[in-house]
């Protein structure tokens, strides 16, 4: 689906026990294309997933709304025993979650970032 200034594409979780969908993003995600990063968020979690993966390679920008809707999302997820895992942020969106402590709260640096 291509909307002004954000891309998001959605891969079904296809490997079996232990896959996780992933949200792939690229593009801007900001005050104005937040919602629809929220509505193909939602979308998965409402087909029953419980833990998803968002892929941040492609994004060029992330601002406050963008992690807001992120952290609800996680929120989501964790409230329904799942997760919600961050991979792949360009080094300026990487900065953002290190800037405001939410790094840590996504576990960006952790052993499982690699094997998504």
């Amino acid at each position: 689906m291509v909307e002004p200034g954000l891309e998001v594409n959605v891969e079904s979780a296809s490997g079996g026990a232990g896959s996780w969908p992933t949200l792939r993003i690229s593009g801007e995600v900001d005050i104005q294309t937040s919602p629809i990063l929220e509505q193909h968020l939602a979308r998965v979690l409402d087909q029953g997933s419980t833990s998803i993966v968002i892929d941040l390679a492609q994004v060029s920008f992330l601002d406050s709304t963008g992690l807001s809707v992120l952290v609800a999302g996680l929120k989501r997820c964790q409230g329904s025993g799942g997760d919600l895992r961050v991979e792949s942020p360009q080094p300026n969106v990487r900065r953002v979650f290190e800037v405001t402590g939410l790094a840590d709260v996504f576990n960006l640096d952790g052993p499982d970032q690699a094997t998504f």
